[in-house]
């Protein structure tokens, strides 16, 4: 029973969180690091030891260990705060030491303090090329990202909240992938000729449409001036920038959410209206998707492991309806507009006329949609180049 309360508990917090802000801790952004990730995958925190992220399907949850308990990131669980090598949130790195002991210091990957009992004596860095590890504590071989301590809560490497042992993507590179060892160096490598699919851990083509919706391609906007103006993307829906006085900053949007460029904020796929010429492949499910098209909603997207083909259009009289997917009769573009925010705006052309009949075949790489719709929905044909995605 008490499973079952802990489930329900997490669910209605992960749905409570499907349409809120990123969740930050200062140069962390655990909603983005959550998407490189397999879902149920939990993170640690850089600011407390107390509590760490569920990565659920919308989004992290932050979840609280019990007290006297710490969350040990390498084993994903809570464990007995003495038994748990974790200094985040700590006045004093060194409370509760006995003896001649090292300690890391946060916000860096090679700086250490020792101790003296529970008394700071000394703090210094590795040499160069090295880095400290807390387990063993001691400085040993790799780089890392940041090497001076800052005011703001820094994440100096991925390796720092996400447990060993397993394989996640990058936010970059669709076939880039990382995993950490166990004294925390970060490896990274490419599939040959795939996408890296972060639900299975591994190089391979998937069925899901979707299997590369991690992937941020967006260069950030130019300087600002206004702190809090905020920018979409136009090449990856689910990204943003807000403006922190001088430069912008990116931000992403909770999983299966995009930026909404009329609201300024992160609302569900479908009825969003982001920033035109975005990937409406990122978080798609199906093959075929809208493109944002504000006046006759007839171009559209060949959707492959999160990449978008160039832009369809459908022939004729028709706008393409993601629900059906196909090119479906203007008659119905006035419904569908409304609960469809790519088309936002769209309305049937004043020199429209009905076409009964199909026209030409469009020609891309992959499946037929709506091969089976009726004969009334004019159906965008395919020429498939001899291999499936599997």
């Amino acid at each position: 029973m008490a499973g079952t309360f802990l489930f329900a508990t997490i669910l209605c917090l992960a749905l409570g969180n499907a349409l809120a802000a990123d969740v930050l801790e200062g140069s962390y952004n655990v909603t983005q690091v959550c998407t490189m990730v397999k879902t149920g995958t939990s993170l640690g925190s850089i600011q407390s030891c107390d509590y760490y992220y569920v990565c659920s399907s919308s989004g992290p949850v932050k979840t609280t260990c019990s007290t006297g308990y710490s969350y040990n990131f390498r084993t994903q669980t809570c464990q007995p705060t003495a038994q748990v090598s974790c200094y985040y949130g700590l006045e004093n790195p060194c409370a509760g030491k006995t003896g001649s002991s090292f300690v890391p210091k946060v916000n860096t990957c090679n700086g250490w303090y020792w101790c003296n009992g529970e008394t700071i004596g000394n703090t210094g860095t590795c040499a160069s090329g090295q880095k400290f590890d807390s387990t063993s504590q001691k400085c040993v071989y790799g780089s890392c990202t940041t090497t001076d301590s800052t005011d703001e809560d820094s994440l100096s490497s991925y390796c720092d909240v996400v447990p060993p042992g397993m394989y996640f993507g990058s936010v970059s590179n669709c076939k880039q992938w990382y995993s950490c060892s166990s004294n925390g160096t970060l490896s990274t490598g490419d599939c040959a000729s795939s996408a890296f699919i972060v639900q299975t851990g591994s190089c391979g083509y998937s069925t899901d449409a979707g299997a590369c919706d991690r992937i941020v391609e967006a260069a950030t906007p130019n300087t600002c001036t206004t702190s809090g103006t905020k920018a979409p993307s136009n090449t990856t829906c689910g990204t943003w920038y807000l403006c922190n006085g001088s430069t912008y900053v990116e931000q992403t949007c909770p999983t299966g959410t995009y930026y909404n460029v009329g609201t300024g904020a992160c609302v569900t796929r479908a009825t969003a209206t982001p920033a035109a010429g975005c990937n409406r492949c990122q978080y798609a499910t199906t093959t075929f998707v809208n493109a944002v098209d504000d006046k006759l909603c007839d171009t559209y997207y060949y959707c492959s492991d999160g990449k978008a083909s160039d832009v369809i259009t459908c022939p004729g009289d028709r706008f393409f309806n993601e629900d059906i997917q196909a090119c479906d009769n203007d008659s119905k573009l006035s419904e569908y507009v409304p609960t469809h925010g790519a088309c936002k705006g769209a309305s049937v052309s004043s020199s429209s006329t009905t076409v009964t009949t199909d026209p030409s075949a469009t020609t891309v790489s992959g499946e037929t949609p709506g091969t089976d719709a009726p004969t009334t929905v004019t159906v965008a044909t395919t020429t498939v180049d001899g291999t499936k995605n599997l």
